[in-house]
């Protein structure tokens, strides 16, 4: 069981908590490489984590990273366009979706429609380490159920990365609505928001811009991560304030709570 950290608050303009949130990542993944063979991350959905995506896609220039103050790591891949760019390292990289909404990959509305354009298609990771969730079938319900027994498997053939019954990413990462929503998860949803055992669930997000049928990972599994992080644009600066100081443990994203991780906040603004 690994101690509980705080983890951080991080603030500054767009473009500044975009580079922090690309070298924490980075460099969390080299940790995690140099640890267990491999990273695992539970991408977020909609359009925020574009500018972080296409970073990431690119690479941290080898500078940045060494006066980061987590150094500039020893096994470091580089951009093959530029040496001086330090990439993740993709090949040992497992990619997985947070949430989903329950439309074609080709739909301008799709989360893996948004990753595919920002960053699969710009680097070399093996196909099949790009774990997406299904949404082809018409049944949300099935398809939720055959997500999480895919992550069971995969999660019981590596190094039994189990956590209290929960996989164990090594980050997941978040998005902040301004109801407080985060991954698939609504006020007021009860179901969902008190799900104890499940791994993903297909909910109905009537008040979701856009409304309708989704797949989500669930609570316990987002808070038996290593680490989870938000990453949250200027106009929700207030609300991730104060639910990052307790002041709304309401709403979906008060609930996340590491159990034994690391939670950080990415805030633009402030």
């Amino acid at each position: 069981m690994k101690r509980k950290n705080e983890g951080g608050w991080i603030t500054g303009s767009d473009e500044a908590v975009t580079e922090r949130a690309a070298v924490f990542i980075t460099a969390l993944a080299y940790r995690a490489l140099a640890e267990r063979g491999r990273f695992t991350m539970a991408l977020a959905g909609g359009g925020t984590p574009r500018s972080l995506y296409g970073l990431l896609a690119r690479g941290i220039d080898e500078k940045i990273l060494a006066g980061s103050g987590y150094g500039l790591p020893a096994a470091a891949r580089r951009s093959p366009a530029d040496p001086r760019l330090v990439t993740l390292p993709w090949r040992h990289t497992l990619l997985f979706q947070g949430d989903e909404r329950y439309v074609p990959a080709a739909h301008p509305d799709s989360n893996y429609g948004v990753v595919r354009e920002t960053l699969i298609r710009h680097i070399c990771i093996p196909p099949q380490h790009i774990v997406r969730m299904p949404v082809e079938s018409g049944d949300a319900r099935g398809d939720a159920l055959r997500y999480e027994q895919l992550l069971r498997g995969l999660f019981r053939r590596t190094e039994g990365r189990l956590d209290e019954g929960f996989p164990e990413f090594d980050l997941v990462m978040l998005g902040l609505g301004d109801d407080g929503h985060t991954a698939s998860l609504f006020p007021g949803d009860r179901e969902a928001l008190e799900e104890s055992s499940r791994w993903v669930l297909a909910v109905e997000a009537r008040r979701a811009d856009p409304p309708g049928t989704r797949l989500t990972l669930t609570l316990p599994v987002i808070n038996h991560a290593a680490a989870v992080m938000f990453l949250v644009p200027e106009k929700r600066h207030e609300l991730a304030r104060s639910i990052h100081d307790g002041l709304r443990p309401d709403l979906p994203a008060g609930m996340v709570k590491p159990a034994h991780g690391e939670l950080f906040w990415f805030v633009a603004g402030g």
